[in-house]
């Protein structure tokens, strides 16, 4: 008897332990972008690097630049959104479907930069899938990048991860940021921006000679609609990054959303960057409080980014928050930003588990034995 007793304590412990762990929402690292550590160093003379400028496309999106917004409404019609960011200029996202996806950057009526995701827009010279080997192969590829704002010279210089996965090429007055899939070596997005843009980005570590061109920051009304554009974008370029990888896409939960913006307005006010926040405790807690039902959940989250392209494209480039973002579990995301950190939760919602777990018991109930059926229902 106590035999049998001890038996029964010890498989219900491993029951216990079995659910806790289950239903524990997964934890990686929080993601530091590379604008924690970005030097910007001022020189009184600059050297500018002997490689010169690719010829500018004739072909092609990144032909707008430059050129008015009517230009994009006579090719492309009107916008699916419009959207403010923290550089003055508006984002025009066009989103209809995840193979056309891309973002265009408007300020004064002019077209500053594009972002394409989409696999059948004209990027040319490069295209997204397109193989890192063959852009090297194609393009003039050198550590630094000059660019001229006025008579001020900025020189960008990319290091070994930015070589592999973050390339900035330059055009005849045009620069393409190339943002590499660094497990696949394909090309996941491209950036074209003009050179006062990438200059206002300053995305690598930058050497300036004359006056450094600085954003002016937005008032606190226009940041809440900066943070929730960029909380859209994380959504959008989730599910293009999902189907690059042949994974369905993920629905947005408005009170996955609401949970997310509060973890990143707590970790940017109470300046800490961790899944578990002093005063709401651990992403468990904070789905609870919520109530929020869920059979298993994760978040990723980011710093340091100045934007939602780049968040992602980080994401994307570290293993662990990989493997979140491209897990085919999940079908519902929220996704939170407060100024600069960056919240993305994912969830298997419990009701679709249990009908998933139905609808197996109903098949395996069919695969029995006509013998076995009448056995069932006999008195």
């Amino acid at each position: 008897m106590k035999a049998l007793f001890r038996i029964l304590m010890i498989c219900g412990a491993i029951a216990l332990i079995g659910f806790m762990f289950f239903n524990t929402p997964k934890e990686n690292e929080p993601l530091e972008g590379p604008n924690t550590n970005s030097n910007i160093i001022p020189q009184t003379e600059l050297k500018q690097p002997d490689i010169g400028a690719m010829t500018r496309p004739q072909s092609g999106i990144s032909t707008l630049i430059g050129k008015g917004t009517q230009t994009v409404l006579e090719q492309y019609g009107e916008p699916e959104r419009k959207e403010p960011s923290s550089f003055g200029y508006e984002w025009w996202v066009y989103n209809k479907d995840v193979s056309t996806f891309f973002m265009i950057g408007v300020e004064n009526n002019v077209i500053t930069q594009v972002y394409i995701a989409g696999q059948d827009i004209n990027a040319f010279p490069f295209k997204v899938g397109q193989k890192r080997d063959e852009i090297y192969r194609m393009t003039i590829i050198d550590y630094e990048v000059a660019a001229n704002v006025g008579d001020n010279i900025y020189i960008f210089s990319m290091n070994e991860e930015d070589m592999q996965t973050r390339l900035l090429i330059k055009f005849d007055g045009l620069y393409a940021q190339l943002y590499i899939d660094r497990e696949t070596s394909e090309l996941q997005g491209i950036r074209y921006t003009n050179s006062k843009t990438l200059v206002l980005h300053q995305p690598y570590e930058m050497s300036y000679q004359g006056e450094l061109v600085r954003r002016t920051p937005p008032s606190s009304f226009l940041q809440q609609e900066i943070d929730r554009a960029n909380a859209k974008q994380l959504d959008d370029l989730l599910n293009v990054t999902r189907e690059h990888h042949g994974l369905p896409p993920v629905e947005m939960n408005e009170s996955l959303e609401n949970t997310a913006r509060m973890h990143s307005e707590d970790m940017k006010v109470q300046n800490f960057l961790s899944h578990e926040s002093p005063k709401y405790g651990d992403l468990k807690k904070r789905l609870q409080a919520q109530s929020i039902d869920y059979s298993d959940a994760n978040e990723n989250l980011a710093t340091a980014y100045f934007d939602a392209i780049e968040a992602m494209h980080g994401w994307t480039n570290s293993t662990e928050h990989r493997k979140v973002l491209l897990n085919d579990k999940y079908s519902q995301v929220g996704s939170g930003v407060f100024v600069d950190y960056y919240t993305q939760i994912y969830i298997e919602p419990a009701s679709l588990k249990m009908d998933s777990e139905d609808s197996n018991n109903e098949e395996s109930e069919s695969e029995e034995p006509v013998e076995e059926e009448k056995t069932d229902q006999s008195p």
